[in-house]
């Protein structure tokens, strides 16, 4: 980071707090916040994320941390045109730092541009001006009307790209979350041929990588896995027919791991058990690496994760339902199939829109408050699927040996299908954790 000072972005003009006076003061751009400089006062830093409005009126900006009685608010007033500019900057900063926070890297000298949206259905439309930013895992579009959430689509929910002639725009349908943009003019195939880029490399990448895997499956059984597996979307048996088999055989190449997925397996129900299994690159575009992991529904009201790629050392246990209205149900686990796959899909996101860190799902809280936590605690701000990840996990259970894995395993389920209280906490988590740090103290992967 270079010296607050140092070949900042600086402009002069008059800060205003309400109810005070004018005056004269700069606002500087560092690499993490806004300056707010006023002669003679102290001058006051905010990191761009706490921006809760960034606003312009007659060459007039508003600049705000929120809404509520402690919100800090400032007048830029008399920065002339430099006003526009000034104000068009501290978006941008805003928005990609909430980015970074999500862990969404734009790449390099990718511009965030401006366009005329709409969405929404007859009940509830929304059109306006937005920021939109396209990332190798999706993009985000950003009202600003800051009243209104960004969207974010990930690049495999994209169903379609279509040019709206008569909007001089172009139509993004995706579940729950399809925009237009209007009056993109001459552009409008520039830009169709950009987000319908990102569903087609997703699909690549799935091809790639299950080509790798089983290189001697018919063409036919692999398309049909190809579009179930896209993105570390869980599959089940049912889902992907034939590949099925040879998958879960090409994917359990580590002994440990092999173990620990058939000791889930048969505590689910054996060849009968609710599983699923779930592949993704770990960047887009790049379909030479990729994790992989096994979902599968546990007695006692819970889902288990294996990640079997290369430096998991733990299997990671949720819930998979309120536990005050767990009376079991219909899957060879006690547990509704609807549930558990509710269950796997939102565990299944948490870990892609992570990038694969565990840490913030498992961490305990007073590890998390501490400056090693400052990272993960932005993610879990700032990505939705994680924190509902990390609301719902239990614990993790470490592969030391498999003997006590298996009695830890076992207790485990024999507990949560006892407990009704949602706070209650795994007696044997703690434990569990100390075998982590241990781990961790003798550096080895602890994930």
């Amino acid at each position: 980071m270079a010296p607050r000072g140092a070949d900042l972005p600086s402009y002069a003009g008059e800060i205003r707090t309400p109810g005070g006076a004018a005056l004269p003061g700069t606002v500087t751009l560092d690499e993490e916040a806004v300056i707010l400089a006023p002669d003679g006062g102290p001058p006051r830093l905010v990191p761009y994320r706490d921006l809760a409005m960034v606003a312009i009126t007659d060459l007039v900006g508003l600049v705000a941390t929120g809404d509520g009685p402690d919100a800090e608010r400032w007048l830029l007033e008399r920065f002339g045109a430099a006003t526009g500019p000034l104000i068009g900057a501290l978006r941008e900063r805003r928005l990609r730092q909430r980015l970074a926070d999500a862990l969404v890297a734009l790449p390099d000298g990718e511009p965030v541009e401006l366009v005329e949206y709409a969405r929404g259905d007859g009940t509830a439309p929304e059109h306006g001006i937005a920021q939109m930013a396209v990332d190798g895992w999706g993009v985000t579009l950003a009202p600003l009307d800051e009243r209104l959430p960004a969207l974010r689509v990930r690049r495999a929910e994209i169903g379609a790209v279509d040019l709206l002639p008569q909007a001089g725009g172009l139509r993004v349908t995706a579940p729950g979350g399809g925009f237009d943009l209007l009056r993109l003019g001459a552009a409008a195939a520039r830009y169709r041929d950009r987000l319908a880029d990102l569903p087609r490399v997703a699909r690549l990448d799935a091809a790639a990588i299950l080509g790798r895997l089983v290189p001697d499956v018919p063409s036919t059984t692999l398309a049909r896995a190809t579009e179930a597996l896209v993105d570390g979307r869980p599959a089940s048996p049912a889902d992907l027919g034939e590949a099925w088999a040879p998958l879960e055989r090409s994917v359990l190449g580590e002994p440990t791991f092999e173990a620990s997925y058939l000791a889930l397996r048969d505590r689910a129900g054996g060849q009968e058990a609710l599983r699923w299994l779930a592949l993704a690159p770990e960047r887009p575009g790049d379909p030479s690496n990729h994790r992989a992991w096994f979902l599968v529904a546990l007695p006692g009201n819970l889902v288990a994760l294996e990640l079997v790629s290369e430096g998991a050392h733990a299997t990671y246990c949720f819930r998979a339902g309120p536990r005050a209205t767990f009376t079991g149900g219909a899957g060879p686990a006690g547990i509704e199939a609807a549930a558990a796959s509710r269950a796997v899909a939102q565990v299944s996101a948490a870990l892609v829109d992570a990038r694969f860190l565990r840490e913030p799902i498992s961490m305990p809280d007073d590890r998390l408050a501490t400056p090693d936590g400052v990272r993960y605690r932005l993610a879990l701000h700032a990505i939705p699927s994680l924190a509902a990840a990390r609301r719902e996990f239990i614990a993790r259970l470490v592969h030391r040996d498999h003997a006590g894995w298996s009695a830890a395993l076992d207790d485990l389920i024999a507990w949560h299908a006892r407990c009704r209280d949602d706070a209650a906490a795994w007696p044997g988590r703690a434990a569990e954790e100390a075998q982590v740090a241990e781990a961790a103290d003798g550096g080895g992967a602890a994930g």
